[in-house]
C-alpha cells in the first residue's frame, strides 16, 4: 500500500464548507486541482440536500480521477459532518497499487504495407521510442503522449497524412495490469516536388537554390525541411525564412517545397567599442555589402584597433556553391606590439569552407610577409606560403552558453622552401573544451590545447604560426601572450605549446555564478623545455545578452601578484 500523510486544507472564512483530506502529496494535488468539491467551496451556502448529493457523488468523481493516474483498486471514504458550522467533509483515500503495462502492440496499416523496408524501419523506430514498455506504470497522460509521439514518427517520415486508426487500453484491475494496442494508418507515401520561392526581390534565386539540400523525387521527410530552413536562417541574406510542404498541394504524390523569405538589407556600416584586460580599449569600423556587383558576393571590410593590435582587413565571400562549399578571399594588414615584440604582417589568402554532417572543415592557402622587431635584437624579415586544413566539431547543448558536451578543433598545415616559404615546416594544432553539469547548480569546464611545429628551427616561420600563451582565454594570472621564448628583451613564439585548464562554476542564480579555476601552460622551442606555468583564482560569471562574461582574479605563480582578467566571448 502506498504511504499516506495527513493534512487539512482550510478555505477562507467565507467558505460554504471545509474539506479534510487524507492522501499522499501527489494525489492531494490532483484532487485539489480537479475535484468539484474544492471548486464549489466559495459558492453560496448549500442546503442539506446539496451537501448529501455531494457526499454521494464525490466518491465516483475521485475514483475517475485516480484512474487517470493508474489507480483502479482505490477505496474512497467520504464522511459529511453537517453538525459543524461550516459543514466538514472528511475524505480518506487508500489508492492501492497502480496498474502496470503487461504487453503492448504497435501495428501499421495503409500504403506503408506496400513498402516492406519502410514498414520494418518504422516499426523498429516506433518500438525503440515507445515509452510504455512492459512493467511501466500506466497513466492516461502518458498513454496519450505515447500515441501522439508514435503518430509524429509517421507524419515526419514519408507519410504526412498519417492518423491513428485505433487505440485500446484494456485494464485488468484484479491482476493490476493493462494491455495496450495502437494501430496507425499511414496514408499515401509522398515525395518532394519542385522548389517554389517567394519574397526574393533583391538577391538572385540561386542563393536559395544552393542552400537547398532537398532534391526532386526525394522521399518526404520533415527533418529535411527543417535542415533547409535552418540553412536559410543561418544565411546572411535573410532576416527570416520558412520552408513548408503542404500535402494538399501535391501533384501525382509529389509535394512542392515552398520557401518564403524576408531579405536583409545589402549594405551596412557598423561602429563598435570594447574592452578587455588583454588588449585594453578597442574600437572598430566595419562595412558590409551582401550584393557586390549585383552578384550576391559578400564584401566585408574592417578597421580594428586596440592597445596591442591594429588591423585593416578585407574579405570577399562567394555564395554557397551547388556542392555546399563556401569560397572566400581575404587580405590583411596588421601591426602588433606584444611582450616587446613588434610585428608588421601583410597577408593574402583563399579559403574553402564546408560542412559534412556535424563537422565544419576549412581548406586554406595563405601567403604572408612579416617584419619583426624584438627589443634588443636585429630586425628580421620573412615570408611563408602556408596551406592548412581545419576540422571543427561542436557537440554541445547550447552554442552560446554550453553546459554539456564538447568542442573540438584540429588543424594541420605547413610550408616549403620550394613554394615561396623561407623554411620547410609542418604545423599541427588542436584544442578541446569539455562541459559537464555537476549537481543541480554546478558546471565543470575542462580545456586543453596542444601545438607543434616540426622544422629545423623557428627562424623563417611567421610569428602568427608560432605559439605563445597567457591571458584571458589561456593561462590566467599572466599577461597576454607573455609565455613563450625569451629573445633579447622580448617574448617571441615557440615551436611547441601545451595548455590545460579546469574550472568549476557554481550558479547562484540562473545567470550569475562564481568560478574556481586552475590553468597551466607554456610555449617553448623544444618539448623538453616546456615548463607549465600555473595560474589559479576566483571569478564571476554572467550569461549576458551578448555572450558569456567573465571577470577573474588570478594569481600567476611564476609572475607573482594578482592579475584581473575580463572578457566576453565564446569558447571557440
Amino acid at each position: 500500500m502506498v504511504g499516506v500523510c495527513w493534512g487539512v486544507a482550510f478555505s477562507v472564512q467565507s467558505a460554504a464548507y471545509e474539506v479534510e483530506l487524507e492522501a499522499t502529496d501527489a494525489l492531494r494535488r490532483l484532487l485539489e486541482e480537479n475535484l468539484a468539491l474544492y471548486r464549489w467551496r466559495e459558492e453560496a451556502s448549500p442546503g442539506a440536500d446539496s451537501l448529501r448529493h455531494l457526499e454521494r457523488t464525490v466518491p465516483a468523481e475521485i475514483q475517475a480521477l485516480l484512474e487517470t493516474e493508474g489507480y483502479y483498486t482505490a477505496t474512497v471514504q467520504v464522511e459529511l459532518d453537517g453538525g459543524r458550522h461550516p459543514p466538514l467533509f472528511r475524505l480518506v483515500l487508500t489508492p492501492g497499487e497502480p496498474v502496470r503495462v503487461a504487453q503492448y502492440s504497435l501495428t501499421l496499416q495503409g500504403a506503408v504495407q506496400e513498402d516492406p523496408e519502410a514498414r520494418e524501419r518504422l516499426l523498429t523506430a516506433l518500438d525503440a521510442a515507445w515509452p510504455l514498455k512492459a512493467g511501466a506504470r500506466f497513466r492516461h497522460a502518458a498513454w496519450e503522449s505515447a500515441k501522439r509521439a508514435a503518430l509524429v514518427t509517421l507524419l515526419a517520415d514519408r507519410y504526412p497524412r498519417a492518423q491513428i486508426a485505433a487505440s485500446r487500453a484494456t485494464v485488468d484491475p484484479v491482476a493490476g495490469t493493462v494491455r495496450l494496442e495502437l494501430t496507425l494508418e499511414s496514408g499515401p507515401a509522398y515525395r518532394f516536388g519542385e522548389l517554389e520561392v517567394e519574397g526574393l526581390t533583391r538577391y538572385p534565386r540561386h542563393v536559395v537554390e544552393r542552400l537547398n539540400p532537398i532534391r526532386p523525387d526525394e522521399p518526404y521527410a520533415q527533418s529535411r525541411l527543417l535542415d533547409f530552413q535552418n540553412r536559410l536562417r543561418d544565411s546572411p541574406y535573410f532576416v527570416a525564412a520558412t520552408v513548408s510542404a503542404d500535402p494538399d498541394s501535391a501533384r501525382d504524390g509529389r509535394i512542392p517545397v515552398r520557401v518564403t523569405v524576408q531579405e536583409r538589407h545589402a549594405k551596412r556600416i557598423g561602429l563598435g567599442v570594447g574592452m578587455s584586460t588583454d588588449a585594453g580599449p578597442r574600437g572598430s569600423l566595419e562595412y558590409r555589402d551582401l550584393h557586390l556587383l549585383e552578384r550576391a558576393w559578400q564584401l566585408s571590410a574592417s578597421l580594428v584597433a586596440d592597445g596591442r593590435r591594429q588591423t585593416l582587413a578585407g574579405r570577399l565571400e562567394l555564395p554557397q556553391s551547388a556542392q555546399g562549399y563556401r569560397d572566400s578571399f581575404n587580405g590583411r594588414l596588421e601591426r602588433t606590439d606584444i611582450a616587446n615584440l613588434i610585428t608588421r604582417t601583410y597577408t593574402l589568402g583563399a579559403q574553402r569552407a564546408g560542412r559534412r554532417g556535424r563537422h565544419d572543415t576549412v581548406l586554406a592557402l595563405d601567403f604572408a610577409r612579416e617584419r619583426q622587431e624584438a627589443a634588443g635584437t636585429a630586425t628580421t624579415k620573412l615570408q611563408a606560403l602556408t596551406g592548412s586544413h581545419t576540422w571543427l566539431l561542436r557537440e554541445v547543448d547550447d552554442l552560446l552558453f554550453p553546459t554539456s558536451g564538447y568542442l573540438l578543433s584540429l588543424q594541420v598545415g605547413g610550408g616549403a622552401r620550394a613554394l615561396l616559404s623561407d623554411r620547410d615546416f609542418l604545423r599541427g594544432h588542436g584544442r578541446i573544451a569539455w562541459f559537464r553539469p555537476v549537481g543541480r547548480q554546478g558546471s565543470l569546464i575542462l580545456r586543453g590545447e596542444l601545438g607543434a611545429i616540426w622544422s629545423g628551427g623557428r627562424e623563417g616561420i611567421p610569428n602568427d604560426l608560432l605559439f605563445r600563451t597567457g591571458g584571458d582565454q589561456s593561462v590566467r594570472g599572466y599577461g597576454y601572450q607573455t609565455l613563450g621564448v625569451a629573445q633579447g628583451g622580448a617574448v617571441v613564439g615557440g615551436r611547441y605549446l601545451a595548455v590545460a585548464s579546469a574550472e568549476y562554476v557554481h550558479w547562484l542564480q540562473p545567470k550569475w555564478g562564481l568560478a574556481l579555476f586552475l590553468d597551466a601552460g607554456d610555449a617553448a622551442d623544444d618539448p623538453g623545455e616546456l615548463d607549465l606555468k600555473r595560474g589559479y583564482g576566483l571569478g564571476l560569471r554572467w550569461k549576458s545578452p551578448v555572450g558569456p562574461l567573465s571577470l577573474d582574479a588570478a594569481h600567476g605563480e611564476a609572475a607573482g601578484g594578482v592579475r584581473l582578467h575580463f572578457s566576453v566571448s565564446l569558447s571557440f
